[in-house]
């Protein structure tokens, strides 16, 4: 095996070979016809301050060739192996996967000038100026360049509305501090949308049903000087659209619920008419009907609507009822509707009827999945079986019974010995769709559609060192407070931790150490609280952040009543049932951010910060909650807890084990699609752990602000990503660049020594590592 990797500076004449090949030579016109020119840059001059590049992007109607790393025209190089006849098999292939070149056209490029300027217009700018410039050279290739001045931007003076309806005059006056046209803001017409949308969306969810966007519009002066808008907001009276003078506040008659019933059927139930056989069940104030046996209570449909009989319109709660009926996961197909029955009530309000067609999904599924991983030539594999029940007691309650087999080969330290490590497991989880408190909430209900969540839980983990078994039962409750933003609070967690065996060469070692107390009996009574922003849409190629946010404390609450059973053993700490608990607090937050530059290439950031201090009966976080570093979905040029904490270096052990209490990790990550299934990446993992207390560290892994710069381990590399749609496999080489292990001033290693291949991780994982 080779013992150096020397070769990277005979490795750039090769990468620059393939730049060439790959069309950034004059190859690069092998497709294009005589006469034309290939658009082989676009350059934007932008005079706006407050107008950025990546704004203006989309207007532009012909962009250059893709380009990876902003320099390399891989796909149009594929496409330019390709030979003249597209037709035959490889041919054809290699034009698939790649992207024929751009062919320049001046009509687009004056397209593209005039939307540019349009977008500036619509942003507030209406004195922009907008140059289209092509440069030809004698390569067939072009250089076209857009020079933009968009000059002053207008903001908004004043507004005056103009309501020529009286029956919503006062609902729109009394709603006008919460407008988005305040005096200062930027003209946008974006603005002026949105402004328009939450007038319509406040007055439907009054009572005003047929009430929409097209009865209001603008009329704005640009002429009041200093690059001011002064607006004017028309209401226009619904005589002409609707036929009638005042918009009417409609109220709600019945709601009836069709189950599992065509259109047809379904409006032949509610006159008595149709072809097959229904059922009606009246249940308080809603009417279900159906043609088949109904497969849940109808307690189930009147909990999860928030639209009755006598009530006045609203589309807040329409859409609430429909997310309720969504998060049952029982239905495939929900759609919410009204129709005028023609009839008012006593006040003389036009009355509509509800209709609330389900299509039932199947409640039951059984699915088998297989993992595979591989951390630096550690080789594993496991095995999970899921049971699901989405309406178990027919009150849509979502039971889970998951298990799962896992098994991983491991080598010793510096050896060529193997081992072993077995995971066994069985986790029962039951979501109840409500709050299981004492007190009925229903504002919070109506608005956050909560619910409680029960779990019980048991794992077997086999090591060569120790073996350890945790039993879980947790309570808690979560709830959606936005499209994007969830909670979860479980106030009550227990983890009972029991270790029958260890290694005793490995007690030898640790039985003098803070060690000792994660590898004995303890157990856990903990509540934490986990907040998520998850804006990522599947099918949705666009950016997005990504933030998770946990605090987590246990044992105050046992510390607190320990006195009602403790006995006097002797011991320095209490116990509950004979088993030492744990008590510390502990928080960390983990950010992500995937920004899309073009449709085939991508850069993702992540960040990681996570600190647990221990304290009162137990000094050390137990070892299930202590943070670890390395491996596949962290700092990839180690192995799993083989980094750290700090500086140490832990030459004697055999095998990876190293844990603490602050963890600090930030990876960048270059992801670009090479061709048919196959995609690449160039990333940067950064990070390190160390240990909180001195008393509980070993040399080197304490945490100090002064020094813990210089202890954060760099590692560098490429990997390849296999799509198969339903999951990516992923393989990454990790290289180490800077080993805060090593002594100081040897530690940036491609500036001290050549690398070898103890200084390359190797990772096979499913799916992306954040």
């Amino acid at each position: 095996m080779f013992k150096n990797i020397t070769s990277f500076r005979n490795f750039i004449p090769f990468f620059i070979g393939l730049m060439v090949l790959f069309g950034t030579g004059c190859s690069s016109t092998k497709f294009v016809p005589e006469g034309e020119h290939l658009l082989s840059n676009v350059k934007v001059k932008n005079r706006g301050a407050d107008v950025r590049k990546e704004q203006l992007k989309p207007y532009i109607r012909q962009q250059e060739n893709t380009k990876l790393l902003g320099v390399w025209k891989f796909y149009l190089g594929l496409y330019n192996l390709s030979g003249r006849d597209g037709g035959k098999g490889i041919n054809k292939w290699l034009r698939s996967i790649g992207e024929e070149p751009v062919i320049y056209d001046p009509f687009l490029a004056t397209q593209s000038s005039r939307q540019i300027s349009l977008f500036l217009k619509n942003q507030g700018y209406f004195r922009t100026s907008v140059n289209d410039t092509a440069i030809f050279s004698g390569k067939k290739k072009v250089k076209v360049t857009y020079d933009i001045n968009p000059g002053n931007r207008y903001h908004l003076k004043n507004i005056f509305y103009r309501i020529e309806d009286d029956s919503i005059r006062q609902e729109i006056l009394n709603d006008t501090l919460s407008t988005l046209l305040r005096s200062g803001r930027p003209f946008t017409v974006d603005l002026h949308e949105r402004e328009r949308e939450r007038i319509t969306e406040n007055l439907r969810s009054k009572g005003f049903y047929k009430f929409s966007e097209e009865f209001i519009y603008f009329r704005s002066d640009t002429t009041t000087g200093n690059h001011q808008v002064v607006d004017s907001m028309v209401v226009v009276s619904p005589e002409d659209a609707l036929g009638y003078k005042h918009h009417r506040r409609f109220k709600v008659n019945r709601v009836l619920f069709h189950i599992g019933m065509g259109a047809a059927d379904a409006i032949g139930a509610d006159s008595g008419r149709t072809s097959v056989a229904a059922d009606t069940l009246n249940y308080k104030d809603i009417v279900v009907v159906y043609n088949e046996k109904l497969s849940f209570k109808p307690e189930l449909l009147f909990s999860s609507s928030y639209i009755h009989p006598g009530d006045i319109y609203n589309a807040r709660m329409v859409s609430r009822t429909h997310q309720l009926l969504s998060g049952l996961r029982l239905f495939k197909y929900i759609n919410i509707r009204f129709r005028e029955t023609g009839n008012f009530d006593a006040d003389g309000k036009p009355l509509l009827d509800c209709v609330i067609r389900l299509s039932p999904g199947k409640p039951q599924s059984v699915s088998f999945d297989i993992e595979g991983t591989n951390s630096s030539g550690n080789l594993g594999a496991a095995g999970n079986l899921t049971y699901q029940h989405k309406n178990l007691m027919r009150g849509g309650e979502f039971f889970t019974f998951n298990t799962r087999l896992a098994r991983q080969n491991q080598f010793v330290r510096s050896s060529a010995e193997e081992f072993n490590t077995l995971e066994l497991g069985a986790e029962a989880s039951l979501v109840l769709p409500r709050f299981l408190l004492p007190l009925r909430i229903e504002q919070f209900r109506q608005r956050y559609n909560p619910k409680t969540n029960i779990g019980l839980a048991y794992n077997y983990q086999r090591r060569p060192d120790y073996t350890r078994t945790i039993a879980n039962a947790r309570l808690g409750y979560n709830w959606k407070s936005s499209r994007y933003i969830s909670h979860s609070f479980y106030p009550i967690e227990f983890n009972l931790v029991n270790i029958p065996e260890v290694n005793d060469e490995f007690w030898d070692r640790i039985s003098n150490t803070f060690l000792r107390y994660t590898y004995e009996d303890h157990l856990i009574m903990n509540m934490n609280y986990s907040f998520l922003l998850n804006q990522q849409v599947l099918g949705q190629r666009r950016d997005f952040w990504y933030l998770r946010a946990n605090v987590e404390s246990a044992g105050n609450l046992l510390s607190s009543v320990s006195g009602l059973w403790n006995e006097d053993s002797g011991q320095d700490y209490d116990e509950l049932l004979g088993i030492r608990y744990a008590q510390y607090v502990k928080g960390d937050v983990d950010l992500r951010f995937n920004n899309r530059l073009d449709r085939y290439t991508s850069l993702v950031w992540r960040f990681f910060a996570g600190v647990g201090y221990p304290y009162g009966n137990l000094d050390v976080l137990p070892f299930e909650k202590r943070y670890f570093s390395g491996g596949a979905n962290s700092i990839r040029a180690w192995p799993v807890r083989g980094l750290g904490p700090g500086s140490y270096n832990e030459e004697g052990a055999r095998f990876y084990n190293q844990t603490a209490d602050i963890k600090l990790e930030f990876n960048l990550e270059y992801r670009f699609k090479l061709f048919w299934i196959l995609e690449g990446a160039l990333f940067m993992d950064v990070g390190n752990i160390w240990s909180i207390r001195e008393d509980a560290s070993p040399e080197g892994g304490l945490f100090d602000f002064e020094t813990f710069a210089e202890q954060l381990a760099v590692g560098t590399g490429l990997g390849t990503r296999f799509d198969f749609n339903y999951f990516i496999f992923r393989f990454d080489a990790g290289l180490k660049t800077h080993d805060p292990s090593l002594p100081a001033g040897e530690r940036w290693i491609p500036l001290n020594r050549p690398w070898t291949w103890d200084d390359v991780g190797f990772n096979f994982a499913i799916g992306y590592p954040f």
